[in-house]
């Protein structure tokens, strides 16, 4: 790998992550049974086959990968696979799971991928975003992305597709005219949707999760005694007892605070010290990058983990909502991991190249002085 201290962050934040599961569904079993081995193994398995795909995308100029049939390939295959979940949805009548091929592929997470890589070409392939006409077809992209998200219903997976969408876009040049009342649009119909059904419940308990502490607020709750239980150096590795069927989805969403419990303090922090290593390079790099094409990618894949990281500590900590948004590398969930890994591989393949060129660039102005 190019960056070295990036890969080594990635392989820090697994094996922190899979410390987690391992606990969370071995340890925490009453007695020991093959079935409680699937979910760390399948985690393992697929971070091994994804960091060789990793170093083989890293090992590829990417700009050979940024054609337009291939972009537009894959935006329709992102948009086709969330189209195929409302369709399973109105055959059933009722809010359906959020995965393809028996729950082993989760559109949104590839969804993410899909929008990086789009934005980061049109956006140069254009120029700008400086005229409605280049905006409106990114912006309806990115919208329909979200609808579909939204129809499924997953509002979180939507707010987080257009929160990186527009990142993107507002490095990419967008004129604030443009901006703003994008902005403002998506932000009128958000604010009806917040009124409704199971979200409008999730803001209330967010305010007061105490106030109903037996359905809403529960999880919320569980979540910060288990924060609050592991102290500075935590409880022990597998001797926590949130995660034994008071925390919910402890080894996915709230797995910082299974961290938490056992590791303690120090625990959460070395998770946020290797993020902020993670997302430092990756910036770095996208400012240091002078081709247009790498800066993009690398920012979009920047913001993806800045994000994702972000949003996942705060929900811990009722510092936001609840939703589930995966913290990558270290919950468990294969396609967020697989989607992680392939947005890595991109990033030290623009390292890679950007590192050959300088390289090349400083031998011939020493040849030609």
């Amino acid at each position: 790998m190019p960056d070295r201290w990036i890969l080594y962050s990635v392989v820090l934040l697994f094996l922190m992550g899979e410390t987690a599961i391992i606990s969370a569904n071995v340890l925490s079993a009453s007695e020991f049974d093959v079935q409680t081995l699937k979910r760390p193994v399948l985690q393992f398995v697929v971070f091994f086959a994804g960091l060789l795909f990793s170093f083989y995308i890293a090992k590829i100029d990417y700009r050979r990968l940024f054609k337009g049939k291939y972009v537009y390939l894959l935006v329709g295959v992102s948009l086709v696979s969330l189209f195929v979940i409302l369709v399973k949805k109105l055959i059933s009548g009722k809010a359906v799971e959020r995965w393809l091929f028996g729950g082993s592929v989760q559109p949104l997470e590839f969804a993410k991928i899909a929008i990086i890589i789009f934005l980061s070409y049109y956006i140069v392939s254009k120029g700008s975003l400086r005229s409605i006409k280049t905006f409106s077809w990114a912006f309806f992209i990115v919208l329909l992305h979200a609808i579909f998200l939204v129809l499924q219903p997953d509002k979180g997976g939507a707010l987080f597709i257009l929160l990186l969408s527009f990142s993107l876009m507002y490095v990419g040049g967008i004129p604030y005219r443009l901006y703003i009342p994008a902005i403002a649009l998506v932000g009128f119909f958000s604010f009806f949707l917040l009124k409704r059904g199971y979200v409008s419940e999730r803001l209330s308990a967010w305010i007061d999760p105490f106030a109903d502490a037996e359905d809403t607020g529960y999880q919320i709750i569980q979540s910060l005694y288990a924060l609050a239980k592991g102290g500075p150096f935590g409880v022990g590795i597998g001797k926590g007892i949130q995660k034994m069927g008071a925390l919910p989805e402890a080894d996915t969403d709230y797995v910082i605070s299974i961290i938490g419990e056992e590791m303690g303090f120090l625990g959460v922090m070395m998770v946020v010290l290797l993020y902020a290593l993670l997302v430092g390079r990756l910036f770095y790099y996208s400012v240091k990058v002078g081709e247009p094409l790498g800066k993009l990618l690398l920012f979009g894949v920047a913001m993806n983990f800045s994000l994702a990281f972000l949003w996942n500590l705060a929900m811990a900590s009722n510092l936001l909502p609840p939703k589930g948004i995966a913290l990558p590398f270290v919950s468990y969930g294969t396609s967020n991991l697989l989607a992680s890994l392939i947005m890595i591989g991109l990033a030290q393949s623009v390292i890679r190249v950007w590192q050959r060129e300088r390289t090349f660039s400083t031998l011939t102005a020493l040849t030609q002085s």
